[in-house]
């Protein structure tokens, strides 16, 4: 198996230590802050985006960043988009399910990307062309610098179900959004067309999960880069598919997205066409 790249071991680096932080703070009463709406922010977010900065600036001085807690910091053709926390709502409430997504964005393309599932302790990484690969962090090498090694690592593939009304779907409902129906309409028109529709709190683990085979699609209106970058090459790296919610090339900063094993994807797409919401 190949070796990952500089640029996915960073990553995996980066990754490790914001995790680090999520479990040292997971359940110990920490403050909550509200950037808005049922958008809640703690320590844990900053400090752990700060640590991820911290390591990939110091392997890559010249990349720009864009992160959930800092914003946009530089200019230039690679930007690592970061989201520290995804799943805040379920770790300031004390449930497990939250992860560290990172990817590198070139040519408004990601070209690397790492997910972390902090408290689970499995870590997903995928390349454009080279795969996508989960590893449980207990089976690595102590120090993360050499995770790039992919003999502990197995290949992912994504599910073979090719019916819609036997797939099991994931979504969110964004936060931040003055009119709170959005999506309704797909999520209601979508609950008697599938098996089962899954809200998890976090779009990189519904990402991971469609790379994984365990679910067959996720879609979603208004997250943002930092939210699925990483998730959607992994699915990609993984054999599925990833547009926006009308079938079109996906755009990173269109804030809609719909990722499935692509044997579903056009029926999806048909489906979410009897709604409204987010179909730009």
């Amino acid at each position: 198996m190949p070796a990952l790249s500089p640029y996915a071991v960073a990553a995996l680096r980066a990754a490790h230590a914001a995790g680090e932080i999520h479990r040292a703070a997971f359940g110990k009463g920490i403050r909550v802050d509200y950037k808005g709406r049922n958008d809640p922010v703690t320590e844990a977010d900053r400090a752990a985006e700060a640590a991820a900065v911290t390591i990939l600036s110091s392997a890559f001085p010249d990349h720009a960043f864009l992160g959930e807690e800092g914003g946009r910091r530089g200019t230039g053709p690679h930007t690592w988009l970061i989201d520290p926390l995804d799943g805040t709502f379920n770790f300031a409430h004390a449930i497990p399910w939250f992860a560290v997504s990172i990817a590198l964005e070139r040519g408004d393309r990601p070209v690397a990307g790492v997910i972390l599932n902090s408290m689970f302790g499995e870590v997903y990484a995928a390349e454009a062309g080279q795969g996508a690969f989960a590893a449980a962090v207990s089976g690595l090498p102590p120090r993360p610098e050499a995770w790039g090694d992919l003999a502990g690592w197995r290949r992912l593939r994504v599910s073979q179900t090719a019916r819609l009304d036997q797939a099991t779907l994931s979504t969110g409902f964004p936060s931040d959004v003055a009119d709170t129906r959005v999506n309704f309409d797909h999520f209601t028109n979508l609950l008697t067309s599938v098996a089962r529709i899954r809200l998890m709190g976090s779009a990189a683990l519904n990402l991971a999960a469609v790379a994984l085979g365990q679910m067959e699609g996720y879609w979603e209106v208004g997250p943002k880069a930092w939210d699925f970058a990483a998730g959607t090459l992994l699915v990609e790296e993984a054999g599925g598919r990833v547009t926006d919610l009308r079938g079109r090339g996906l755009d990173l900063h269109g804030r809609q997205m719909l990722a499935t094993n692509g044997l579903i994807h056009d029926q999806l797409v048909a489906a979410l066409a009897r709604g409204h919401s987010g179909l730009g």
